[in-house]
């Protein structure tokens, strides 16, 4: 062995004892496992041995065949440094990447000795004066779409959920998860996703990784950041802001990929508008339509209590409940009352009018009067409220633009009733509780549905749910065995004449005979062909299914594949009549606040829930 190649050994040695002795072995030195939650951090054993002899000692003669920056790479490799997706060697690859760049670049750099660097990142930063230098490159597979690339940009479109991971690694993504790809396929259903990776930040940063998510629904754009935040200030990235070159690769990109539903979208968008401007005008033509059928009704007095409909009785209760809660928006009577006796008040103690009764300032003062009785006439007036369409069997009315049902109890349990089950059509069972859903499945329907499943199943492999003892011979075997039976019998008779005649010549035979047959008899009763389970066994069997499906039929229809199927077994009516007693008809009712309220109006009861 050469005397070069002892020194360069000696120092590979020198080096691992000098740095990372004793943090190897079983592995003594803590890093990353990889697997966060929150702030929560669990933690595997690193074989820094392993590292530094298969990773660090090839990268440094990589560099330089004589190990001559072996030993500031291991000094500045921290072997608990990772990356967020468990990655215990990245710093380490940015280190080699780091160096090498500066073997290269060593003449025009102001500091020519790496050793008078301190760290990495007084590294980074001298050589990012001589040209953008990246910490780590950026492979490109085949089911990713490499959008551009500069000296500190990539941007790549991944086209598979597993290229989405790849790289998406080392961000919190809900499009690189990998337990499931329905997030993924959402996104690219929607528009497309571009990953922006800069290759000159570390991983420390939370921009290192921006992912671009551009919608065709609106044109709009969305960059998130390595923790999955959405960036609203757009400062923190100018660095990909300013980028003009890139941004327009990737509007181009997206242009022409997309360049027919784009074109769909800004049809849609002008059709949304004048749809917009028509529901407008409509509004317009309605409120002017309202205006003229409250007046008739004013006129009418259609409401009037005394004389009026079920429908003005509604109204006149929602009105005293608002004015009760404080809702009511103009003056009310009590309002206008307190204002005329305040105004007789000022005016029996005016010196002007006590001096001269039908003088000037009573007349001011009787005009005033006479207005405010006007408006305690028109005061807390039922025609301001306007009647909607039916709603479930109650009566629906706008007032200040906030809409109201009302009804009594039965029109408002009615009511609860149908919303229930619009609800239940719109969302399916799904949408509620799910141990509510499971303690409403009629467990004897299941168990009466899948009598026929479990008999198939038994049937098929019986040996896998019954017992030796629940068999029985079949009737062929029976008859076989009694056949053999009587036959022995028979033998046996004759077996005693010849005993009796003392003819014993025969005597061997006939035993021959009777052991041939006690041996088929054994055969036939040891043959499995010659057995069968018994249909009282099979009953008893499936019974004891159909019970355990009674108790627990959730548990049942999941394990046959049936959760799409939990509809076919709940009493609709009795579901619906559990939600509303549970959770009240306010909740049902009620899309504003699920609040129910209540008013005594001419001796009867009504219920009113706001609906908007």
């Amino acid at each position: 062995m050469s005397l070069i190649k002892i020194l360069i050994e000696g120092r590979v040695e020198n080096v691992y004892t000098k740095y990372l002795d004793g943090q190897s072995g079983e592995g003594n030195s803590l890093a990353k496992d990889g697997v966060t939650s929150g702030e929560d951090q669990t933690y595997q054993l690193l074989d820094t041995k392993n590292i530094y002899y298969n990773e660090i000692v090839p990268g440094s003669v990589g560099i330089s065949s004589n190990h001559k920056y072996l030993d500031w790479i291991t000094k500045n490799w921290s072997p608990t440094d990772v990356s967020e997706d468990g990655n215990v060697e990245h710093n380490l690859k940015e280190i080699l990447l780091a160096v090498a760049k500066f073997d290269n670049e060593v003449q025009r750099l102001e500091l020519k000795d790496l050793n008078q660097y301190k760290n990495i990142d007084q590294l980074f930063d001298a050589l990012k004066k001589v040209g953008e230098t990246a910490r780590r490159s950026v492979d490109i597979s085949d089911d990713v779409e490499k959008i551009y690339e500069d000296n500190r940009f990539v941007v790549v479109v991944p086209e598979t959920h597993r290229a989405s991971c790849y790289y998406g690694s080392g961000t919190k993504w809900c499009t690189a998860s990998k337990n499931t790809t329905s997030h993924f396929t959402s996104y690219k259903g929607s528009g497309e996703l571009y990953y922006i990776i800069d290759k000159t930040l570390p991983t420390s940063s939370p921009y290192y990784k921006v992912a671009l998510n551009k919608k065709i629904v609106g044109l709009s754009e969305e960059f998130w950041d390595v923790k999955d935040s959405m960036i609203t200030d757009k400062v923190d990235i100018i660095s990909i802001i300013q980028n003009k070159k890139m941004l327009d690769e990737i509007r181009n990109n997206f242009g022409i990929k997309f360049e027919e539903r784009i074109q769909q979208e800004k049809e849609l968008q002008s059709k949304r508008l004048s749809a917009t401007e028509e529901r407008q005008e409509r509004e317009r033509l309605r409120r002017i339509q309202v205006g003229v059928e409250a007046n008739r009704r004013r006129m009418a007095d259609e409401w009037n209590p005394e004389t009026t409909d079920n429908q003005g009785i509604h109204a006149n209760a929602l009105k005293e409940w608002l004015i009760d809660e404080g809702e009511w928006e103009g003056d009310t009577k009590d309002d206008v009352g307190v204002q005329i006796e305040i105004l007789r008040s000022e005016m029996e103690n005016d010196p002007e009018v006590i001096e001269d009764p039908n003088g000037d300032k009573a007349q001011e003062y009787g005009e005033d009067l006479s207005n405010l009785e006007e408006d305690l006439e028109n005061a807390e007036s039922v025609y301001d409220i306007i009647p909607l369409n039916d709603y479930h069997g109650m009566y629906e009315f706008e007032y200040g633009g906030a809409e109201y049902a009302v009804g009594d109890d039965e029109s408002a349990d009615e009511a609860a009733f149908e919303r229930t089950k619009s609800l239940i059509e719109d969302i399916g069972y799904e949408g509620f509780s799910p141990g509510f859903v499971e303690s409403h499945i009629d467990g004897d329907q299941v168990a009466d549905y899948m009598e026929d499943w479990f008999y198939d199943d038994m049937n098929d492999r019986p040996e896998d749910y019954l017992d030796e003892d629940d068999r029985e011979m079949t009737d062929e075997a029976e008859e076989k065995v009694d056949d053999i039976d009587g036959d022995i019998g028979e033998l046996h008779e004759e077996l005693e004449g010849l005993e009796d005649a003392g003819e014993w010549t025969e005597h061997q035979e006939i035993l021959d005979r009777i052991e041939e047959l006690e041996n088929h008899k054994e055969e036939i009763t040891e043959d499995d062909d010659s057995w069968e389970y018994t249909e009282a066994a099979k009953d008893e069997y499936v019974e004891g299914r159909k019970s355990e499906a009674r108790d627990d039929p959730m548990t049942f229809l999941r394990d046959w594949g049936m959760e799409d199927r939990v509809s076919d077994f709940i009493d609709e009516d009795g579901f619906v009549d559990d939600v509303v007693s549970s959770d009240g008809r306010g909740q049902t009712i009620s899309s504003y606040d699920g609040e129910e309220n209540e008013i005594v109006y001419q001796d009867n009861w009504y219920y009113i829930y706001r609906t908007n």
